[in-house]
């Protein structure tokens, strides 16, 4: 099973990935957490030079490295994870690239097609946070940890039509309470 989690900055995808991840273990499933971009070289050039500010690029280039560096997530952990029978719990995916790069004002229809080869997840998790909310609890360290942006990027978001949307504006027990009913009754 292929589960990924969604949002905006500060949404808390981190923190419900992390509680996901622990209670499907002591269910005694074997899971596998992971996240993009990931800890390869294209996800930590990323991170480390693109996300941070230190280096600029093109919103074109951007969405083609996130990609890049998603085809070899997909070779070297998730499938690999998956025909092992391991559970994927996976922080941003596909949507994030879309619902990110269309609100700095790339082709929404390219990013799609561009993405065209990105195994399916058998459940997506749209953690549903305002920006304002969301800013709060981020520390403005990312390009992209700004208000006006990330709302540009929730309206591209919340055009997915099939995710299950969780209010994450709420204390993340009683967020994780909702997940893991979604994804008990997945698993059944």
């Amino acid at each position: 099973m292929f589960i990924v989690f969604e949002g905006i900055d500060g949404c808390g995808k981190s923190t419900q990935a992390a509680l996901l991840s622990e209670w499907l273990t002591i269910q005694g499933y074997n899971v596998l957490l992971t996240a993009e971009p990931t800890e390869g070289q294209i996800g930590k050039f990323i991170r480390e030079e693109i996300l941070s500010g230190k280096q600029e690029i093109s919103p074109e280039a951007l969405a083609l490295m996130f990609t890049a560096d998603r085809y070899e997530h997909l070779a070297t952990e998730i499938m690999p994870a998956i025909q092992e029978g391991k559970i994927v719990v996976c922080e941003r995916y596909d949507y994030s690239t879309i619902a990110y790069q269309t609100a700095q004002g790339v082709d929404r229809s390219w990013l799609f097609d561009m993405n065209k080869f990105a195994t399916k997840p058998d459940l997506v998790i749209f953690l549903d946070v305002k920006p304002k909310i969301a800013m709060t609890r981020k520390e403005g360290k990312e390009i992209f940890e700004d208000k006006a942006f990330l709302e540009k990027v929730y309206t591209e978001y919340v055009q997915f039509p099939d995710m299950h949307r969780i209010d994450s504006s709420k204390e993340p027990r009683v967020v994780f309470e909702k997940i893991r009913d979604i994804v008990s009754r997945v698993l059944r």
